[in-house]
This record gives structure tokens, sequence and C-alpha cells, in this order.
């Protein structure tokens, strides 16, 4: 099947969940152990993304230029957070960009 075309609109969440599958098959062990085991090893880590459609795209750009300056700024890295009795540090932030391996197609200001 083809998952370049418009009928599968996030293809890379369905290699995720294959990618997923994989490692839970091969290691013979529940999401929750696993979840855990990484945890155990690397710490707890956190990816969000958000999509946002059908806005206006002058203020969208607006905001994302002021998060950029935020984020790449010298002072950002060691800033700490806190929420919920929690405080967390900013160990790094970027703006990268993604190149497919496989159709070339490039996704910048990621």
């Amino acid at each position: 099947f083809r998952t370049g075309s418009d009928h599968i609109r996030e293809k890379d969440g369905i290699w995720a969940v294959l990618a997923w599958l994989s490692v839970i098959a091969k290691l013979g062990k529940s999401v929750e152990e696993t979840l855990l085991d990484h945890w155990a090893t690397y710490g707890r880590n956190f990816f969000t993304r958000y999509d946002y459609e059908d806005c206006e795209a002058e203020p969208c750009n607006m905001m994302m230029s002021q998060l950029e300056t935020l984020v790449t700024s010298s002072n950002f890295v060691g800033k700490k957070f806190s929420y919920q009795n929690e405080t967390y540090i900013v160990k790094s932030g970027s703006n990268f960009l993604y190149k497919d391996p496989i159709d070339g197609s490039v996704a910048t200001k990621q």
C-alpha cells in the first residue's frame, strides 16, 4: 500500500505504531513494563506535538517567530519551569529540519 498519497495523512503515525509493536513483540513485555524500563534507564522524557488547522497565518507566524526566539536564545537552556510541585529544567531547545530518506521531502522549522 502507498503511504505518500492523500488518503493517509499522517504516515509517520502508522510507522510509529508498527515500530512500537515490533519493540513490544521483541521484548515480550507489556507496554507498561517497557515504559517503566525506559524511564528507569533514561529518565522521564516528553515530546508534544500540536497541529492547528484553519487558522489565520499572520498571528500563527508571529507566535512561531516569538517561540523560536525564545528557544534559541542563549539563556533558555537551564531555565526552570514549575508546575504542580514539580520543577523542570530546560536541557536544550532547537529548531530543526527533517529530510525524508525515502522521498527526499524536507520539513523545516520543526
